[in-house]
């Protein structure tokens, strides 16, 4: 992060009011050092505190990063601990989100024996941890586990909050000597393969929803350049004229990319939903996969859309 200072971004933060304002500030982030790691995760949080459920959740899958990503930055940015700490802390979050799982005492005991310092790695931490956590035993950190529990949890559950309670569980079972396998999230929904009027309608909601604060902020003599009286014929439009105008919006394809690869992936969906070309929806299909390729922040998107949206 540009060297802006830790009030000013937050001042930003606790200023913005919705996702487009949020995404402004993450998108400028960067997570290479701590103290940038510590930012967003305090803009996060502040998010969280402001924005509705589903904005909060539309504004984490427009940044891009996953939900695992996204829900350790969060849990950095409710730890009031961390901060103070950022002189003594690495660059890597998974290692900072790490240190956030130690207790208070294992936390103090790190910083006073040295084990917590700016080069220490994940996996050396998690040594010392399980070395200090076994200290005062008879046995040695075992090597071999045998299966003891099994957990369930209702079928519904919120992805931050699920990924929540493994990051407790796995502290739990460390205290403790065991070790946590999770399985994987199997919640591939069987999936239609109607594509039909309704879907196209559905996914053109989605986008008017989505481009209509972009649309209202538009110059007037940008819209009349591209011949457009309305949102409506933006969505339903050419694509050449929707990424044209978007790009022209935004100064800019790496803009465009920021604010508007969903929008992208949306457009391309509803354009499969449309045609009744074999041909054409396997086109469609291949220009997901290379944007996939080229942006890898939307790869998890792309895929998502791939399997619910686009699926032969």
């Amino acid at each position: 992060m540009q060297r802006t200072s830790y009030l000013e971004v937050m001042k930003k933060a606790d200023a913005a009011t919705s996702v487009t304002g949020f995404l402004e500030i993450l998108a400028a982030g960067s997570m290479d050092t701590s103290e940038g790691v510590l930012l967003i995760g305090k803009t996060i949080r502040s998010a969280k505190e402001t924005l509705s459920d589903p904005d909060f959740k539309d504004l984490r899958d427009r940044w891009g990063k996953g939900q695992k990503i996204w829900s350790k930055l969060l849990q950095i940015g409710l730890d009031d601990r961390l901060p103070p700490l950022k002189e003594h802390l690495p660059t890597s979050y998974t290692t900072i989100h790490q240190v956030h799982c130690l207790t208070d005492e294992e936390l103090k005991e790190a910083l006073d024996s040295g084990a917590l310092h700016p080069k220490v790695s994940q996996g050396v931490l998690a040594r010392w941890l399980k070395e200090y956590r076994f200290q005062g035993s008879t046995g040695t950190v075992p090597t071999e586990f045998r299966p003891i529990s099994t957990v369930l949890g209702p079928p519904d559950l919120d992805p931050e909050h699920l990924n929540r309670f493994k990051d407790d569980l796995d502290k739990l079972a460390t205290t403790y000597g065991f070790k946590v396998v999770h399985e994987e999230e199997n919640s591939s929904v069987a999936l239609r393969q109607r594509r039909n009027k309704d879907r196209s309608n559905v996914m053109v909601g989605t986008l008017m929803k989505d481009l209509r604060s972009t649309w209202d902020g538009a110059p007037t003599e940008l819209k009349t350049l591209f011949k457009l009286k309305s949102l409506d014929e933006l969505v339903q439009g050419q694509m050449s004229d929707f990424t044209g105008f978007l790009n022209r919006v935004r100064r800019g394809r790496d803009q465009f990319w920021t604010f508007h690869a969903h929008d992208y992936i949306h457009k391309i969906a509803l354009e499969y939903l449309k045609t009744e070309s074999r041909g054409q929806r396997f086109n469609y299909r291949r220009r997901l996969r290379e944007v996939a390729e080229q942006h890898p922040h939307v790869a998890e998107k792309v895929q998502v859309t791939l399997e619910d949206w686009m699926k032969y």
